[in-house]
């Protein structure tokens, strides 16, 4: 039962035990997302490098408990403190060698069969151990070896009679003991008082909650004073985590009621003296190196009760007071990394209790859509998208479906289903939105914008490109008049326009329109911020994708050290970055820098997201081209085929799908099996040309390695004509200059001299090697190949 003391039991045991452990690590379980923060920091703590150097956070928990599986550190404990859900746990559990143990406290009477520990029920005191405890505890029935005996018997009496009355639970026993302590006041007074209060028990009793307990607590709370009596309140409608102090001094502004409320917590000194009186009567514990205050839910929930039941004004004003305290600790922007901090003040609060889901309270409801913001932006998609659908499901029905915040939810929730890899739950979620805040707020509300915004991001992932940069050029005046032309909402949509060009093929639009939006994110965010290093990645791309390839490698590395300054938690930007890196160093041509790079992005993309989330293919079909490049074959053709038949099984988008069919093609082709490389680079060129039409660059590319099949297959004339109508559409779609363009000349100068012209391949040869002299150099993999007269690859980097 609650009270019983089965936290503080455990504490005993590491008090008593710890020296026999390397690593003692306190987890607070009764929430999911608790448990992977504390296994998380644990990593941290231990100096994993799969934690350090930003793994995501399934990776580094696996990281940590095969750490401690391991033996590395052989002797380690971990508690699992007030269980809830032992089916979500089972995943969190390392196996115990030797010497590593797991304390777990819960109070589920039946522990399921399905995780195997050896049980203990926690019973309430035995008479002589709540005597014992009295007795050490309380001066006036301490043992006196100077009493007589019939004295010493009388204290052991009283005792036995107070232990009785609290129905020997220990958390009433120490809380009469404490007041006994503070008050000096004799046992038969206390008893007196004690049977007095009977008729202030908890209205709404739980089975496991004995009457003792909300009598103890009434005592208790009359030697308060005012101040602590407000404090005391207060923290009863918080959830059981820990308070911290800046939470409620930073904030007390807010508050207009209760009376005189405000003014007591904007006194710092009154603060910290009411919370040692507390602290003292055993009504919290404060926690003085970390400023926060916490109290026993058992306590809570009696206090709660109490003051519904009996001075129910007072606890909607308490129970309101803790909602503005919570909505005013917003910073009101979750875009800027800067807030975490101060946001991680309320999350737990308001993730941990559900009741805060139901405040009536629009500003409490702000800070719940901005924490589930929050969280997708940093990583957490899973996260932001439970807790954004419990907030959903609440809101509709106490608000109604068509409510502004219930809409201005649903937004967030689909922005967070998509990158959780729900794509099609989120676009139905979109929709239905989009078609209410249009009918009832209007094409240019700000809700409105933003959800279309969101619809943008779900044309693009399904190819509908012309649409979705019509959409966000129709969008970008009507941000700018909403939001103003710098606010970061606008921003994004600058940043979809650039990438809606960049997947049309306009790279030097796409270029212009990432430097703006890089500029303005520099001068507002500063350069080191998460967001700002996202927009000098797309420069990275952009710069690439223009076949500056030695430039887009060192913005790119810039990108990699940003990120990897800052040591936050991986999300999918930074994962995103290192996968622009890898490419990069591929194109430069370092193929086993490459190679080194991608492997482990890959790993972690699976790890993070899975293995058919789409991020973790796009990173897998650039691997397919590195394990290519330095001659891994097998390795290649294995991923490659797998990596084709996950695009199929859970319908990939266009540009993805076609880029891992070249890729395996390529491979295919390197292993001497022209035929099959042609049958799959023929589907991937059709299917490109109708997507993005022939002067696509994946197109053009697509068709250079088509053309390398057809002269494999002895079909020289088909490959002449094909590399010479390619030659033509890249001079005019990418450049004379551009690598593409000097790649397709050089193949198509190997197959002219196979057809017997060897004055006309020469000098296409020579125009091209002069070219790649004045632009990657002569020393770049595909110039040294084209001057050894190999046939060279060409890649689609898939978006």
């Amino acid at each position: 039962m609650g009270g019983v003391g089965k936290t503080e039991i455990a504490t005993e045991y590491i008090h008593l035990h710890r020296d026999k452990y390397d690593i003692v690590w306190w987890i607070r379980a009764e929430h999911h997302d608790r448990v992977r923060d504390a296994l998380v920091s644990l990593g941290e703590r231990l100096d994993l490098r799969q934690v350090t150097s930003g793994g995501g956070r399934d990776r580094a928990i696996a990281a940590v408990l095969e750490a401690l599986q391991s033996g590395i550190r052989p002797n380690w404990l971990l508690v699992y403190d007030n269980v809830a859900e032992p089916l979500d746990l089972q995943r969190y559990l390392p196996v115990c060698g030797p010497g590593g143990h797991v304390i777990i406290t819960s109070r589920l009477q039946t522990w399921p069969g399905y995780i195997e520990a050896d049980s203990i029920e926690v019973s309430p005191f035995t008479e002589e151990e709540a005597v014992s405890f009295l007795r050490r505890r309380v001066v006036s029935l301490a043992m006196d070896r100077t009493l007589r005996e019939k004295a010493d018997e009388q204290r052991n009496s009283e005792a036995r009679r107070l232990a009785a009355a609290l129905g020997h639970l220990p958390i009433a026993i120490e809380h009469a003991a404490a007041y006994l302590t503070e008050t000096g006041q004799s046992v038969d007074d206390y008893l007196s008082q004690f049977d007095q209060n009977a008729h202030r028990l908890l209205s709404e009793q739980r089975p496991d909650l004995p009457e003792s307990v909300s009598r103890t607590w009434t005592m208790s709370t009359a030697l308060l004073t005012d101040d602590a009596e407000h404090l005391f309140n207060l923290c009863a409608f918080f959830s059981p985590e820990p308070i911290a102090g800046d939470l409620l001094l930073e904030n007390a502004h807010a508050i207009s009621d209760p009376p005189g409320l405000c003014e007591f917590l904007s006194s710092s000194a009154r603060f910290r003296a009411a919370a040692s009186q507390m602290h003292r009567l055993s009504l919290v514990k404060v926690d003085g190196a970390r400023d926060q205050i916490q109290m026993h839910r058992v306590v809570q929930a009696v206090t709660r009760g109490q003051l519904r039941q009996h001075r129910h004004d007072t606890f909607l004003a308490y129970q309101a007071a803790v909602a503005a305290l919570l909505a005013e600790s917003n910073p009101g922007n979750p875009d800027r990394s800067a807030n975490d901090a101060v946001y991680d003040l309320s999350l737990q609060h308001i993730e941990s209790d559900g009741s805060f889901l139901h405040t009536g309270n629009p500003a409490l409801r702000r800070l719940i859509i901005d924490q589930v913001r929050r969280l997708h932006l940093r990583g957490s998609h899973a996260e932001a998208t439970r807790f954004g659908q419990e907030a959903l499901q609440v809101w509709r029905e106490q608000l109604g479906p068509e409510d502004l915040e219930v809409l201005t939810m649903a937004v967030e929730v689909a922005i967070a289903m998509r990158s959780d890899a729900h794509a099609a739950d989120a676009r139905d979620l979109i929709l239905s939105t989009l078609r209410v805040l249009r009918e009832r707020y209007g094409e240019n509300h700000e809700v409105t914008l933003l959800c279309a915004n969101t619809y943008g991001a779900d044309l693009r992932s399904r190819g509908q490109l012309a649409e979705a940069l019509d959409l966000d050029l129709n969008l970008l005046p009507r941000f700018e008049a909403a939001f103003g032309p710098e606010h970061h909402r606008t921003l994004y949509v600058r940043n979809n326009i650039a990438a809606d060009y960049r997947r049309l093929g306009r790279h030097q639009d796409a270029l212009d329109e990432d430097r703006k939006t890089l500029d303005d994110r520099r001068r507002i965010l500063g350069p080191d911020d998460p967001i700002t290093l996202t927009s000098l990645d797309a420069v990275a791309r952009d710069q690439r994708d223009l076949g500056y390839y030695q430039e887009s490698l060192d913005t790119a590395r810039k990108v990699v050290e940003g990120f990897a300054a800052r040591r936050g938690p991986e999300n999918l930007d930074w994962l995103n970055a290192r996968k622009s890196f890898a490419a990069a160093l591929r194109k430069a041509g370092y193929h086993w820098d490459a190679l080194q790079e991608s492997e482990d992005v890959v790993q972690r993309y699976r790890g993070y997201l899975g293995l058919d989330h789409t991020y973790t293919l796009r990173a897998a079909a650039n691997l397919i081209n590195d394990r290519r490049a330095v001659g891994e074959l097998a390795r290649a053709e294995e991923l490659g085929r797998e990596v084709l038949d996950r695009c199929q099984a859970v319908g990939s988008p266009t540009d993805l799908a076609y880029a891992t069919l070249v890729s395996l093609a390529s491979v295919l082709r390197a292993e001497g099996e022209p035929e099959d490389a042609l049958r799959y680079d023929r589907q991937a060129r059709d299917g490109l040309i109708n997507a993005y039409g022939d002067e696509h660059p994946f197109t053009l590319e697509a068709t250079i390695n088509y053309a390398s099949d057809l002269a494999g297959c002895g079909d020289l004339a088909a490959a002449i004509r094909a590399g010479q109508e390619t030659l033509a559409r890249c001079r005019g779609s990418l450049g004379e200059n551009h690598p593409v363009t000097l790649m397709t000349a050089a193949n198509l100068a190997l197959d002219v001299l196979a057809s017997g012209n060897e004055a006309a391949a020469a000098e296409m040869l020579a125009d091209a090697l002069r070219r790649y002299s004045e632009t990657l150099t002569t020393e770049h993999p595909e110039a040294r190949a084209a001057v050894a007269r190999n046939r060279l690859t060409a890649e689609i980097e898939p978006y």
